[in-house]
């Protein structure tokens, strides 16, 4: 009566604790105006340690980019696309997608270089007209002659009359260059390239690419490429950050129900094929889902999202938190005659209880790893088996008090695979070879940090990317330095000298264009250098230009010097297509990015910008490569500290030759898993060290339920029972070996292998049967 009476207050704290759980559940989900999943890919990573300054500039620079959306609208027919703009412009509008839709240029948007430059026009020279005028003058004077008897030049006389020396000509054809190789067309950036003619539109999105709610209305858009690709005989390319944030999102969520609601069919056939009761099939899937239940809302609560990715991995706990319910099923099945609810859970309390603390301090080890990623997953886990454990303690015993009036399957296929492990020689050789063959396949191990094996980038985007940057000139391989400097003009001043350097690369053909601020807002040293040669032009040439050219008035002197200034320039629209590369104040330093395409010798941009303290070379996708490299080492240190830790524990309550046996088969299985990974080409990362970590945590349960067994005869009903959760954890994590995604697919495979290999050898650990024979 006191045991009944304990055992219904513990079920009934833990009722109050799952109700809630579940209320906190739809707070979070329900009482916010969006569900807490993070899709971004980034939230997964670490920030950059050793320079926060850096990190600061590119998540600035990473939103402003990450809001671009770029379309192409591509035909033969020049009149078709003209046609097509105009529509497609207007419906981006309408579809509340967008902040803003930048299609066709209106006049006052034309005339914005005009009125922005034209005033300053004596003190703005391109690099080549500085050259020109400081070491030959006169050249500049023939130019003005050519140009003017050319008859398709278009030089006009008022154009004489206010720059006499067509130097404001020529610079703005210099900075058209600089922008792309797009003239106007009816108000539209367009380029004829190849057979094709292309028009560009951009847009800006409203909210962040990685929102769910942005993500939803994406659908809309594709429509409307479709319709508008049918209305008008066009083509439409499109590229940016919401497509692949879109893709991956889906890809996750696909993921999501091929594990979760994969394994869950397949457990529920299981479950009913076996035990042909509805009772054991609704114990099993309450403990699944207290653990996601409790699991979800506890990461909620400490990260303030869930990840997708996080959620990936969670949907595969359902194989792992069922591993408690099969062993307290199971003796209710072949134990109907027999059967009480309490003396069974006191009989396996051992076993799980110590399958529970070993996979703990597997994956509690992650918690220590400055991986948000990994803390994440690991916070995830151990809170969802514990509350799968917990609710197999609370409730089974009060929810399945009756005994089991199913048959007890037929067990001697179990009973002769056990006894082929009471063979000394089986015992010896099987997991010896199985070592061996590990080993010897593991010398052609390859590791792989590369952090895009995180994403999942499908060819139809990348192939479309990839024609918009070589129709544009932008380069395929873009990367990023970061200039600092104390005050905005030190800053431009500062950005001049990097671009003299990389104007040098351009010609030596090691880069194949760059962008920098600089190039359209000379500092005002440079404004002022400019304005001396332009008055040396005057004053040396002006007299003979007058006579050339058989003029009646003298060549007026230029205006007072008056610079152009930041803010005026920021001011401008013309200032929208490069902005982005002017971040804002970071610690009161000024800052801004140059971007540098289809550079050759990266070596070469990252000695340039280790060898001055104000230049940063960026590149997100090396810098975290190189955390993931750290960080894998670490984890391998970690597991080693698991492995020791373990033993550790298990001396104290095994003998030395015991817990050798009890840890040898995860170990076999954790070599085994890398061996046939490495065997099937796929490249090691830290995602598989993670696998190594769960096939610990779960091997070494399989060998604690042989150990913990104390009568031989009952060994088969605890090979049964492991049976079920290797089969489930497979269904779970095997599962994983299909993902698009490449490190969670090497994740799933190294799982698939390691899991079956734990399970065939873990008999290993049971106590042989005395005289068996050889």
């Amino acid at each position: 009566m006191n045991v009944l009476l304990y055992s219904s207050k513990l079920a009934l704290c833990w009722l109050i604790i799952i109700i809630g759980s579940a209320l906190l559940l739809l707070q979070q989900t329900l009482g916010q105006n969006k569900l807490p999943i993070e899709t971004n890919i980034l939230a997964l990573l670490p920030e950059n340690e050793q320079d926060t300054f850096a990190q600061q500039a590119f998540q600035q620079v990473a939103d402003k980019l990450g809001n671009q959306l770029l379309f192409l609208i591509a035909s033969k027919d020049k009149q078709q696309a003209l046609q097509a703009a105009p529509y497609f412009e207007q419906q981006l509008a309408s579809l509340g997608l967008f902040a803003s839709v930048s299609g066709k240029i209106n006049e006052q948007e034309q005339q914005a270089w005009a009125d922005l430059y034209f005033p300053y026009r004596a003190q703005l020279l391109s690099p080549t007209q500085q050259l020109r005028l400081s070491a030959s003058p006169n050249q500049q004077t023939e130019r003005v002659i050519q140009q003017i008897y050319n008859p398709f030049s278009g030089v006009t006389g008022q154009e004489i009359a206010s720059d006499p020396f067509l130097l404001f000509r020529e610079y703005m054809a210099d900075k058209g260059e600089s922008i792309n190789k797009f003239t106007l067309q009816q108000g539209y950036l367009s380029r004829q390239w190849q057979d094709t003619f292309y028009i560009m539109v951009h847009a800006q999105l409203a909210n962040s690419p990685y929102n769910l709610k942005t993500q939803a209305l994406l659908p809309k858009l594709l429509a409307l490429e479709t319709s508008l690709q049918t209305q008008f005989d066009v083509q439409l390319i499109h590229t940016g950050t919401l497509f692949y944030a879109s893709h991956g999102t889906q890809s996750a969520i696909n993921e999501i129900n091929l594990i979760g609601v994969g394994s869950l069919i397949g457990i529920v056939m299981l479950l009913l094929l076996l035990y042909r009761s509805l009772l054991p099939l609704t114990l099993a899937l309450l403990s699944i889902g207290c653990g996601l239940l409790v699991a979800f809302v506890v990461t909620v609560l400490v990260f303030k999202k869930v990840h997708l990715f996080s959620l990936i991995f969670g949907a595969s706990l359902i194989g792992v938190s069922i591993d408690y319910a099969f062993h307290f099923l199971t003796e209710r099945l072949l134990n109907n005659k027999n059967w009480h609810s309490q003396r069974a859970l006191k009989g396996i309390f051992n076993a799980i209880t110590l399958g529970l603390v070993t996979s703990l301090i597997g994956y509690l080890g992650l918690l220590v790893a400055p991986f948000p990623g990994l803390q994440q997953l690991s916070l995830f886990s151990v809170v969802g088996l514990l509350a799968a454990y917990l609710t197999v303690i609370c409730w089974y015993p009060l929810l399945a008090r009756s005994a089991s009036t199913s048959k007890a399957p037929n067990l001697s296929p179990l009973m002769r695979y056990l006894a082929l492990w009471d063979r000394p020689k089986i015992r010896l050789l099987t997991p010896l070879g199985v070592f061996a063959i590990s080993c010897i396949a593991l010398t052609q191990v390859h590791f792989d940090d590369d952090i895009r094996q995180l994403q999942t980038q499908p060819e139809h985007l990348k192939a479309q990317e990839r024609l918009i940057k070589e129709i544009t000139a932008m380069g395929q391989n873009q990367h990023m330095l970061l200039v600092k400097a104390d005050t905005q003009q030190a800053l431009l001043m500062r950005l001049e000298e990097v671009q003299k350097e990389l104007q040098q690369w351009q010609q030596q053909g090691l880069l194949k264009n760059y962008q920098t601020i600089s190039q359209f807002l000379p500092s005002i040293s440079t404004q002022q250098y400019n304005y001396h040669l332009v008055v040396q032009l005057y004053q040396s040439q002006a007299e003979n230009l007058r006579e050339k050219l058989a003029l009646t008035a003298p060549i007026t002197t230029i205006a007072p010097f008056q610079p152009l200034s930041f803010d005026r320039y920021l001011q401008s629209p013309v200032s929208q297509a490069v902005s982005f590369l002017w971040l804002d104040e970071i610690n009161g330093i000024s800052s801004s990015i140059i971007l540098i395409n289809e550079l050759e010798d990266v070596a070469q941009l990252k000695n340039y910008s280790q060898s001055f303290s104000d230049l940063t070379y960026l590149n997100k996708v090396d810098e975290v490569s190189s955390i993931f490299k750290e960080y894998r080492q670490h984890i391998s240190e970690l597991l080693a500290a698991a492995y020791l830790l373990i033993t550790i524990f298990l001396l104290l309550r095994y003998p030395i030759g015991k817990t050798v046996l009890v840890i040898i088969p995860p170990f076999i299985a954790a070599c085994a898993g890398l061996a046939i990974t490495s065997i099937m080409g796929i490249p090691i990362t830290i995602f598989n060290l993670l696998a190594l970590m769960l096939i610990l945590g779960i091997g070494i349960d399989y060998t604690l339920f042989f150990a913990e067994q104390k009568r031989h005869n009952h060994n088969a009903n605890t090979l049964l029972a492991i049976t079920l959760s290797a089969i489930t954890t497979l269904l779970s994590f095997g599962l994983l070996a299909f993902s698009e995604t490449q490190a969670i697919h090497g994740f799933g495979i190294t799982l698939l292998s390691g899991i079956t290999v734990a399970w065939l050898l873990a008999p290993l650990a049971m106590q042989r049967k005395i005289n068996a024979p050889d």
